[in-house]
């Protein structure tokens, strides 16, 4: 009797002991995380951890930066999860910045007109919202927003609807408020894409989303000296001399310059429409005058369009009166794409409409000289090149392939101190007059015919994939297209050497395309998930009943 009490006291003793260890254990690590911020996150592109790039933005704040997150009361799934969402990650802001990001949250209740009128001046808004439960659509309204006060300066995030790019949103306004704008000029003149609606407006507003003062100009007068860099995208009419001259000088400076250009642009023959008729495009040479320039800095834009019957996307085509998306071969899919550069980082292919391939000339082609190159993408080895003339027929998804096979390169980045085009030949002045380089001119600034620092220069043998009727798509179901406006985005940055958000932009916005299979392995899959599984139940079977067999024999020895 007298043992069996001491083992119930030791077991007692046991008890006590690691109930009380356990209590201290959750009271250190509570203690330790109260001091030390960290969190475990097993996604792939770590979703729910702040960028390296956030956290440093935020740990470099200036000043005071007061952060006010509007919720209504009663969110209903899965807004309230979306809530709970941006209440975290904007708590991870705070955390790291040291006290100089404040966060509060503010709740609204029904008919709180108070709290209402602070929502409005932090320029946060009720939005109508429908959620389903009990098999039937309720539509309410009610507020999920944040508004951000910095100095006096407002910004905000009007309506939350989605968890995805949340990151980014936020981290841009931060840099928006904060930190000096970069400016970005887009040039015009030569036909290129506009920064208004249809042209490249979906790209000018993430560049302003993520902190970027946008300008239009003419390359007549000198580029202003605020400008960082410079974009060139889609000319359709030759340059003249004067405008390949100021864009060289901007170079020469050190600057940076981005050429998007078409080696051919698609057309309809005229004379050939016929009512109620598909009537075939046919490309042309694109004529923008810029082969010379760019072969003298060691880049060319071949007269081509390459075509990808295995590895290409949905794009949008005419068929009679109607715009349908289909998977055509001049949609084609580069990648996946290099990670070693910070313009490709993070991602892993992208969609070039109708893209010319592109070659190495001269010194870089060598790989002599003082130029650093990337190639940043290229179409995939079943991609071909049309042996003539190229005629565009939106039904013909399956065409006959051209003997000339890739990879073809696509898109380049270079950076190093560039010789001037027009070194050795005279100085282009405004009114196209042309003045002996070697003689000073009143008001006319002398050619530097070296590079004074080195400078940056991307060009891509396509201009599509940067306007708005390919990025919108993205919005109208078709994800992949995100890639392009994050590819173009992560251009700007590099341009301007400021790489630190295109970590941040990545996430969530891939393109993981399927690799590219013969018809052979597509029949051995088929085989494999029609015989297969059943074959392999069968097998089971037979094993589990040859087992069951020989343990009622051992039983009955």
């Amino acid at each position: 009797m007298a043992a069996q009490e001491t083992t119930k006291g030791k077991t007692a003793a046991n008890a006590i002991f690691f109930v009380v260890l356990a209590i201290a254990i959750a009271g250190v690590v509570n203690l330790l995380a109260s001091r030390k911020f960290t969190r475990f996150d097993l996604t792939s592109e770590k979703v729910y951890t702040l960028s390296p790039a956030s956290k440093e933005l935020v740990k470099n704040l200036p000043d005071r930066l007061n952060v006010k997150l509007f919720m209504s009361e009663d969110l209903k799934p899965p807004f309230k999860s979306h809530a709970t969402f941006v209440r975290d990650l904007l708590a991870d802001y705070a955390a790291y910045s040291g006290g100089k990001m404040v966060v509060e949250v503010i709740r609204i209740g029904e008919g709180d007109t108070k709290k209402e009128e602070e929502a409005a001046r932090y320029k946060v808004r009720k939005s109508s919202r429908g959620v389903l439960s009990a098999n039937k659509v309720e539509i309410g309204a009610s507020y999920l927003g944040v508004g951000f006060d910095y100095h006096g300066q407002i910004e905000s995030i009007p309506i939350i609807e989605t968890d995805q790019g949340l990151e980014f949103e936020i981290s841009g306004i931060i840099k928006q408020l904060t930190v000096k704008k970069k400016k970005i000029a887009f040039s015009s003149g030569q036909g290129e894409l506009s920064l208004g609606h249809g042209g490249a407006s979906l790209l000018d507003q993430q560049l302003k989303k993520a902190g970027y003062d946008t300008t239009s100009l003419e390359l007549k007068a000198k580029i202003p000296d605020d400008v960082d860099a410079l974009v060139v995208a889609g000319p359709k009419t030759p340059m003249s001399e004067r405008a390949k001259y100021v864009l060289d000088q901007f170079l020469m400076k050190g600057r940076a310059v981005a050429i998007f250009l078409d080696g051919q642009v698609m057309e309809m023959p005229r004379g050939m429409m016929m009512p109620g008729m598909d009537m075939p495009q046919i490309a042309r040479s694109n004529d923008a005058g810029m082969d010379d320039l760019l072969e003298h800095y060691g880049f060319k834009v071949r007269g081509d369009i390459v075509l990808d019957s295995r590895q290409n996307y949905i794009g949008p085509v005419t068929v009679g009166q109607q715009v349908l998306g289909i998977n055509h071969p001049v949609f084609l899919v580069a990648g996946p794409l290099e990670q070693n550069h910070p313009i490709t980082a993070g991602i892993e292919a992208i969609i070039l409409p109708y893209a010319s391939s592109m070659e190495l000339v001269g010194a870089l082609k060598d790989g002599k000289g003082p130029i650093q190159v990337w190639k940043l993408a290229e179409s995939s080895k079943y991609s071909w090149r049309p042996a003539g003339p190229f005629v565009f027929d939106p039904r013909g998804a399956r065409m006959a392939e051209g003997a000339e096979r890739g990879p073809f390169p696509l898109a380049y980045a270079a950076q190093g101190k560039f010789t001037s085009f027009f070194k050795g030949k005279q100085i282009v002045k405004e009114d196209g007059t042309k003045v002996d380089a070697n003689v000073s001119q009143p008001d006319v600034e002398p050619m530097i015919t070296e590079a004074t620092q080195p400078a940056r220069l991307v060009v891509v043998g396509d201009s599509d994939f940067v306007s708005d009727q390919y990025t919108g798509l993205a919005a109208r179901g078709l994800q992949a297209y995100i890639a392009d406006l994050a590819f173009a985005m992560n251009i700007i940055d590099w341009l301007a050497q400021d790489e630190a958000l295109a970590q941040v932009r990545n996430k969530g916005m891939q393109n993981r395309p399927l690799k590219a299979v013969g018809e052979g392995m597509v029949t051995l899959i088929k085989a494999v998930n029609i015989f297969g599984m059943p074959l392999l139940l069968v097998v089971i079977g037979l094993v589990r009943w040859r087992v069951r067999r020989a343990a009622r024999r051992i039983a009955h020895l």
